[in-house]
């Protein structure tokens, strides 16, 4: 069925009050367009971009998009039908099951489309990003350890697992887990001053752990800088050195916003996020490069030892039988729903959001009061950073009570949300340190994340209460 077929089959949504929403959207021109590639079929409609949206508080501006995002309204509006309408059990047959099964194999679809990935079934739901980092880990380890190989049988060798110092905490916090329970070894490549993985550096540990190393994960882009990493030259290298070795990327912070194709990439496994894309909370997905699996079974005769889905919930026989679990249908199609818009509205989201996050940047640096004491954190190559990321120092301030003193006037961050501090007095980011960022600079910087709904007059309020605050700060310091 192509995708527009299975998303009409679905019925028209209901009213989106029940997601905060008083009424509907201003009316639009929503004529569909029909687009074909591929024997693919999609229905394109009038873009919201750029728009403000109802449950934003006029009180409060939002440049935390990198923390999370507000659920857009076509994303709430296509679940609404599987809050009332649709809610049998997609395993079942019958015709209540129908509607919901139809549903998650297009958004399946649509995840697929959205990161190049050649099968429906290379896709897996999951209920969030570290559940699909872990996951991603734990596959190539379990590989590892499957594989027909005397001398790992005999010796005891541990899977390596080669890293960036950047990683998210879903990431380095589960590598340092599983080597104090004695499961793998893991090394971390190290950053520039620009906070850019060193290719040289990599080149090195994969030749020390040349004989163990069963993973590659990295990052495409880092949440708090926005530093877009060499994912394409990390990949080929590894598959160079040994092809057995699985190289994920987490795509968490970088999906829609940079390209992101798995065969261009070259990886065999890729994390997507639904509530860093206008999608909800809970829901994620796994890619997981099915020849690259295939192969590795092979390999043995297919007579393997471990089941490289062992750390996955187990019970039923959904998705596929990888993970098992009644699926979560309702977020699903949000995550469906937003990877399509994501897709469709590519270029249109990235000239948007750098001229936003531009436009916070050359407001702080023309300030009269703080202008001299602005730094950009980062890439200075714009073709390197996240079009939405500003990661921005202001010497002489604490960033983290700015924040504390402005919680009711501006959403941001100090490092990445995950880990803030609630009374502004938290630990410098990791981020920073491995970037040997001069500490007043570290202490002062703000992360700023513009979005798909950011206006100009948003941004404009967030740069007076950011100067405000700064400039006493600096003046009593």
């Amino acid at each position: 069925m192509h995708l527009s077929a299975a998303a009409k089959s679905l019925g028209a949504p209901f009213s989106a009050f029940h997601f905060g929403y008083r009424r509907r959207p201003p009316p639009l021109d929503r004529t569909p367009t029909t687009t074909k590639k591929k024997k693919m079929t999609t229905t394109t409609t009038a873009s919201l971009l750029g728009t403000p949206l109802p449950q934003m508080l006029p009180s409060c501006a939002y440049l935390d998009y990198n923390a999370t995002t507000p659920i857009f309204p076509e994303v709430a509006e296509e679940m609404l039908p599987f809050l009332s309408r649709h809610f049998g059990n997609p395993s079942s047959i019958h015709a209540y099951a129908k509607p919901c099964s139809d549903a998650i194999g297009l958004s399946r679809a649509r995840v697929r489309k959205a990161i190049g990935a050649e099968k429906d079934a290379e896709v897996i739901f999951t209920s969030c990003g570290t559940e699909s980092d872990n996951r991603a880990i734990d596959v190539a380890c379990a590989l590892f350890v499957d594989d027909d190989d005397a001398l790992r049988s005999t010796s005891g060798l541990l899977p390596h697992v080669i890293s960036t110092a950047v990683e998210h905490p879903a990431v380095l916090v589960y590598l340092e887990s599983e080597r104090e329970k004695k499961r793998l070894t893991y090394s971390l490549v190290p950053v520039d001053d620009e906070g850019v993985a060193d290719i040289e550096q990599y080149k090195k540990q994969l030749e020390e752990f040349k004989e163990r190393t069963c993973c590659v994960s990295i990052m495409q882009a880092n949440n708090e800088t926005g530093a877009v990493q060499p994912v394409r030259e990390f990949a080929a290298l590894a598959k160079e050195m040994n092809p057995k070795i699985l190289v994920h990327t987490d795509a968490a912070q970088s999906f829609g916003k940079v390209k992101l194709n798995a065969d261009d990439l070259k990886v065999d496994a890729i994390t997507i996020v639904g509530h860093k894309i206008g999608a909800p909370k809970g829901i994620a997905a796994l890619y997981l490069r099915e020849t690259f699996l295939a192969e590795r079974m092979k390999e043995n005769d297919g007579k393997s030892r471990v089941d490289p889905y062992g750390s996955f919930f187990k019970g039923g026989g959904q998705e596929g039988g990888k993970r098992a679990g009644t699926e979560n249908v309702l977020h699903i199609v949000g995550l469906g729903k937003a990877c399509e818009i994501a897709d469709e509205e590519f270029d249109a989201f990235v000239a948007h959001t750098r001229r936003m996050r531009n436009l916070v940047f050359d407001k702080l640096k023309g300030s009269a009061k703080i202008g001299d004491r602005v730094f950009a954190n980062g890439p200075k190559d714009e073709s390197k950073r996240l079009p939405n990321t500003l990661s921005v120092a202001i010497k002489g301030i604490n960033a983290g009570a700015l924040l504390v003193e402005l919680k009711d006037q501006l959403a941001a961050s100090a490092g990445a949300a995950c880990h803030s501090s609630e009374d502004g007095g938290g630990a410098i980011s990791g981020v920073l340190l491995a970037m040997r960022l001069e500490e007043s600079l570290a202490r002062g910087t703000l992360r700023l994340s513009v979005g798909r709904h950011t206006t100009e007059e948003e941004v404009s309020r967030a740069v007076e209460a950011i100067e405000a605050v700064a400039s006493r700060q600096i003046s009593n310091s």
